[in-house]
């Protein structure tokens, strides 16, 4: 899902994926409003136990 600001401009995205051995993977990532470069991502991985575990990375991003 993706926002933008008035101006058309993308603003955030999150994501989510499930990968084959039943982990989810959710991605959150925003943007520069003014150049469009991410600016900041958080990755949260849960598990089939439920058990979860993040990642922030800033300026820039690891996943799409």
């Amino acid at each position: 899902m993706k926002s933008f600001d008035n101006h058309g401009n993308l603003v955030s995205e999150i994501n989510t994926s499930r990968t084959s051995d039943g982990k989810t993977v959710t991605t959150n990532t925003m943007y520069n409003t003014d150049s469009g470069r991410p600016i900041h991502q958080n990755i949260a991985v849960r598990d089939s136990q439920g058990n979860v575990t993040t990642t922030d990375v800033i300026g820039g991003k690891l996943l799409p």
